[in-house]
């Protein structure tokens, strides 16, 4: 026995207790974790889908671009080639018409080289194209008139009541001026 002079052996260190999680609150922690992880994986997966989905109302597809734009550039040059005077006499204004239909028709042409699933793919080309056809019909009944010396009446074709220029303009792409090709000549 010491006395209260002497000095004690020093006592051992203690060491603190590591707290423990009870099971039911570990199991809710790795839940939450769990759920916290797949809520970002799906967040951001859904975020990739959505920036890159198609829009179905427009032109949007970078190859089907390309091409639309390189047709576009050449039919805004062929209808420069051939504008419509309009005080000239009625079968140079046919002729006019004609060749500018002829340029339309060579454009949905260069557009349809692509083929039909990457056409499918970009949903508004292939009704698009469509609408150029019918407004390309309605011009050759003007140039038609024209060519008999009957004044011709434009009739812009129509789409569940709706002239399809409207819809030929709504795509995402500006191709030509389409109100120069409906006005009166």
């Amino acid at each position: 026995m010491t006395t209260f002079w002497e000095k004690a052996p020093p006592a051992p260190p203690v060491r603190p207790r590591r707290a423990r999680w009870s099971r039911p609150v570990a199991v809710v922690v790795v839940v939450s974790v769990i759920g916290l992880v797949g809520f970002l994986v799906l967040s951001a997966v859904g975020l990739w889908l959505y920036a890159n989905h198609d829009r179905p109302e427009l032109i949007d597809r970078p190859d089907v671009v390309a091409v639309v734009e390189d047709g576009c550039a050449r039919l805004r040059a062929d209808l420069a080639a051939h504008p419509v005077p309009t005080g000239a006499a009625p079968s140079v204004r046919a002729a006019a018409i004609s060749a500018q239909d002829e340029a339309i028709r060579a454009f949905v042409a260069h557009v349809r080289t692509l083929d039909a699933a990457t056409r499918a793919d970009d949903l508004p080309v292939d009704d698009w194209l469509s609408d150029w056809e019918r407004l390309a019909r309605a011009r050759d009944d003007v140039s038609d008139a024209l060519g008999r010396g009957v004044a011709g009446v434009l009739v812009v074709p129509r789409d569940q009541g709706r002239p399809v220029t409207t819809r030929m303009s709504a795509v995402g792409v500006t191709c030509v001026d389409l109100a120069r090709l409906v006005r009166r000549t």
